[in-house]
């Protein structure tokens, strides 16, 4: 038997939405994990004397836990719209992820828009431009 999947349904689009800001933040928690993926990180900055400056480490270091704790908040807010029940509240909840969503990802692409290396790699904000999407989505059409 097959299962026909309803993109109307909130419950689909917040899984969805959920896998994508799980991916989005991934990168966040390996960085304070030191590694290769902190080395990767720093040098995709393009900032030359970055990794040799402590104190630059230690504000950058600073900086990827603040955004990690936001990204932990935002993926818990998530999984508890979920739990609503009311469609009012539904929509009213996936409108408010939309926009936080939309100003957490608004400076990756202004700096795209203005010609700066500080954005990340263009299929990563794709994919986070399809998480808003379909937040937007949900707020508007979601039953």
């Amino acid at each position: 038997m097959i299962y026909k999947i309803q993109m109307k349904n909130f419950k689909t689009l917040l899984i969805v939405t959920l896998i994508i800001d799980v991916l989005q933040f991934a990168p966040l928690i390996l960085f304070k994990m030191g590694g290769d993926m902190k080395t990767m990180m720093i040098e995709d900055m393009g900032i030359p004397g970055l990794a040799g400056n402590a104190d630059a480490m230690q504000l950058l270091d600073t900086m990827m836990t603040v955004f990690g704790f936001i990204g932990i908040g935002v993926l818990c807010s998530i999984v508890y719209t979920m739990r609503l029940k009311n469609i009012e509240s539904l929509k009213t909840a996936t409108f408010l992820l939309f926009i936080t969503h939309l100003f957490w990802t608004l400076p990756d692409i202004v700096h795209l828009a203005m010609g700066s290396s500080l954005h990340p790699p263009i299929p990563v904000m794709v994919i986070s431009l399809i998480g808003i999407g379909i937040l937007f989505y949900a707020s508007q059409k979601g039953e």
